[in-house]
């Protein structure tokens, strides 16, 4: 990350490392980019010491190599990815401006049957009736929360969810943290597929966020923030996950929670089996329950389409940056590499492993400048 601009007199942690350039040789914002290239994660990739966490020595980061035009060439590689960069940047803005469309058939999932559930007293259709959230809930089981550790578990560890894996909309798997070897967890705890969780602890905006998981890698547990909800013989639970997200429910929810700050509410099983619920007959919960799960799925291919769209994006700049470091990107207007192409000439990745090939640097800049300015480029080795 490249600071542009004076900020506050701030630390920084041991897990992160001050890079200054020299002045004379390169150019700060060039080397934010050179950075981001195939070939210099290639060896950052290469060098970085592997275990459960990864990372990389002073020693490491010295020996990085890479090849470097002049000033003056600098300066017009970044005029040139600038332009480029504008434009991905407005691409990335109607990205995430289709997000919020994401949201919006989120709430209308939610909204489904807010009609027919606004206030404890309105009237219901015909077959309806009035009752409690415990009327239906045939169980409420609650999770343990061990001591665990600071990160996220790997695919072949236990792990205990945290509350942002029920509270975006969707259970998200991969919001936990890892369990030690050793540890003892209740099998009774572990998530399956077809759960319904509920948040019970959380900010008050939070508290009472409800999911259906669909699917669940094995050794996953709930926490003590997580509540499991078994509904009795007879209700859909496709119309009973988005009638708890209703607006009337979460704001039943937050209203009968408890708790001093709004950082951190919490709603009790009583609490939670007292709430007036619209009770619909079968034929009726299947409907709705049918109209609310394509909500859904609308919603889950948007999601999909937009990450899809960001994870190009991100290719598309790492293609940019390997562009540049091979002297493919001369001026901001150059048509010599069109941007459409770019995804397409990608260097192969370079291992750093082996010296004799870490020192085989490739650089392109020697023709490509010599074309237009016959100026030579230096190649140096990155020092700080």
């Amino acid at each position: 990350m490249l600071i542009k601009e004076e900020t506050q007199l701030l630390n920084f942690p041991s897990t992160m490392t001050r890079v200054r350039v020299r002045p004379t040789l390169m150019h700060p914002a060039y080397l934010e980019q050179l950075w981001q290239s195939s070939y210099v994660r290639g060896q950052i990739k290469a060098a970085a010491r592997s275990g459960r966490t990864h990372s990389l020595t002073i020693k490491a980061l010295l020996n990085i190599r890479f090849s470097m035009p002049p000033l003056a060439q600098q300066e017009r590689v970044l005029a040139a990815l600038r332009a480029r960069l504008k434009r991905l940047d407005h691409a990335e803005a109607a990205l995430r401006r289709a997000s919020l469309g994401v949201t919006e058939l989120h709430d209308a999932a939610h909204h489904v049957l807010t009609a027919h559930c606004d206030a404890a007293a309105q009237m219901l259709p015909h077959g309806w009736r009035w009752g409690n959230l415990g009327e239906f809930i045939k169980q409420i089981e609650a999770g343990h929360s061990p001591q665990c550790l600071e990160r996220a578990a790997e695919s072949d560890e236990r792990a205990v969810i945290k509350t942002s894996a029920i509270t975006r909309g969707r259970f998200l798997e991969g919001e936990n943290k890892a369990v030690p070897a050793g540890t003892l967890l209740k099998e009774q705890h572990e998530i399956k597929a077809g759960d319904i969780l509920l948040c019970r602890a959380n900010s008050l905006d939070h508290v009472g966020a409800t999911v259906h998981v669909t699917e669940c890698r094995p050794g996953l547990y709930l926490s003590d923030k997580s509540l499991r909800l078994v509904p009795k013989t007879g209700i859909d639970h496709r119309w009973l996950v988005p009638l708890l997200a209703t607006p009337y429910v979460r704001a039943e929810i937050a209203r009968r929670s408890n708790g001093t700050l709004s950082s951190m509410r919490n709603i009790t099983q009583t609490n939670l089996q007292d709430i007036p619920i619209p009770i619909a007959p079968l034929h009726d919960q299947v409907r709705l329950g049918r109209q609310a799960i394509q909500f859904r799925r609308a919603a889950d291919q948007l999601h999909l389409r937009v990450q899809k769209a960001l994870e190009s994006s991100a290719l598309l700049r790492r293609a940019l940056a390997d562009a540049a470091s091979a002297g493919r990107i001369t001026s901001p207007d150059s048509s010599s590499l069109p941007q459409e192409e770019i995804a397409l000439h990608l260097p192969p990745q370079t291992s750093a492993g082996n010296d004799s090939t870490a020192r085989q640097v490739h650089t392109p800049w020697m023709a490509a400048h010599q074309q237009s300015q016959n100026v030579v480029p230096v190649q140096l080795e990155f020092e700080l």
